[in-house]
């Protein structure tokens, strides 16, 4: 056992030693950082003058949320917000106004969160349209957002056990929802997409020449013609490329959680996911939602470790794995899929970057095998654990019986 972890620290070394692998990381990492901190970067502008800085602003929108934490999501909250909104006169841009800044923006998270249920397919609920919301509409604000979100599964091509699920999942959240600030992991949810890009890119640089390298330099002759070259040497190249894998994206995931909590604020771990997806079907918080995102995305960076492996053993250069894996990574993310064709909806939302997705990870459409009916989180999990174990041995087989020049 001890010359299998030899085997393995030496091709940790062979990696991590390469000038490009550092730099390609260090990138990643710095990437991550300013991935965090984009949106509080310059000004916010109120008239063409600069009005405060989006720090600043950060700052304040998250005093005003604390004070209103913890309060339910009820019919007196809903009026409130209604009755500071409705103090602002009319204007062009309402946010120049010193009524927005000085009574309704206090409110302006609650806003955001209770508009978008009355929005419609013909028509948006503009600010004009919620400065006269009644009381009866705030009554019944949740029977409208559990109608409005029945009517859309109802709509989907889904098979009629799936709609049922996804309702049954629905009617089981507790409602009045209870307000709490969240934009720690709000923010967390915006930028893991991009981040498991980056991730996924410095993963297939990193994993790339674990047997493609070995063709280009003619180690590969040294390799397979050594005693330990078609078994153990080859099992620790794929140990290392999973565990490199594994652990970097960790380390990335851990990375872009921790600043965002640390910027914006930790708070909201126990509030429910709908004050984010208000039409969301699942009763998750914030915190459980962070950590399906982040199980979902080990998971992806597993397979596109696994891919690249594949075509490393295939190819004979490790120029020509990146460019395949970064078509891979990116081509998905240039287009979309419409749900109504759900097979090839569900397969878009297999490609690695947008398993990494947070609308992929809970969408409403469901993934079904046959009577079996898996939620996305699930489902996007056990297919790139699946794909990772499928590919395994046929990058392990193909360098095996690579041919020596």
């Amino acid at each position: 056992m001890k010359g299998f972890w030899n085997l393995v620290g030496f091709e940790y070394k062979k990696i991590l030693l390469k000038r490009s692998v550092q730099v390609t990381l260090l990138l990643s990492v710095l990437i991550t950082a300013l991935s965090v901190l984009a949106t509080l970067l310059g000004d916010y502008y109120v008239d063409g003058k600069p009005y405060e800085s989006n720090y600043e602003g950060m700052v304040k929108d998250r005093t005003y949320a604390r004070k209103l934490s913890k309060r339910p999501l009820d019919t007196e909250l809903i009026m409130e917000t209604v009755n500071a909104y409705a103090e602002i006169p009319e204007s062009d841009v309402y946010q120049s106004t010193q009524e927005f800044q000085t009574i309704a923006r206090p409110y302006s998270q609650i806003y955001g969160t209770i508009r978008s249920v009355f929005n419609t397919a013909s028509k948006r609920f503009n600010m004009e349209d919620f400065q006269v919301l009644t009381e009866a509409q705030a009554d019944g604000y949740y029977s409208t957002r559990h109608e409005k979100m029945s009517e859309h599964i109802l709509q989907t091509h889904m098979s009629e056990n799936a709609k049922k699920r996804v309702i049954e999942m629905d009617e089981q959240i507790k409602t009045p929802l209870t307000f709490s600030y969240v934009d720690g992991y709000t923010r967390f949810f915006v930028m893991i997409n991009s981040l498991g890009l980056f991730s996924a890119f410095a993963i297939a640089i990193c994993v790339a020449p674990l047997f493609s390298g070995e063709y280009t330099s003619g180690a590969d002759q040294l390799i397979l013609s050594a005693k330990y070259g078609k078994n153990r040497l080859i099992v620790a190249k794929i140990f290392t490329g999973f565990s490199l894998s594994a652990i970097w994206g960790l380390i990335q995931i851990t990375l872009a959680f921790c600043l965002s909590l640390a910027v914006f604020g930790s708070d909201g771990g126990n509030a429910p996911l709908q004050l984010y997806a208000i039409l969301s079907p699942y009763s998750l918080t914030m915190s459980q939602t962070a950590i399906l995102l982040m199980v979902v995305s080990l998971c992806a960076y597993l397979m596109t470790s696994a891919i690249t492996m594949l075509l490393s053993a295939k190819l004979g250069s490790p120029f020509g794995v990146i460019i395949l894996v970064s078509v891979l990574l990116i081509a998905p993310m240039l287009g979309s899929v419409s749900e109504k064709n759900i097979l090839l909806y569900n397969l878009y939302h297999l490609f690695p970057t947008q398993m990494t997705s947070l609308t992929s990870v809970v969408d409403v459409i469901q993934y079904e095998i046959g009577s079996l009916v898996l939620p996305p989180y699930m489902a996007l999990s056990l297919f790139g654990i699946a794909v990772s174990i499928l590919l395994t041995p046929l990058a392990y087989r193909t360098f095996k019986k690579h041919q020596i020049a």
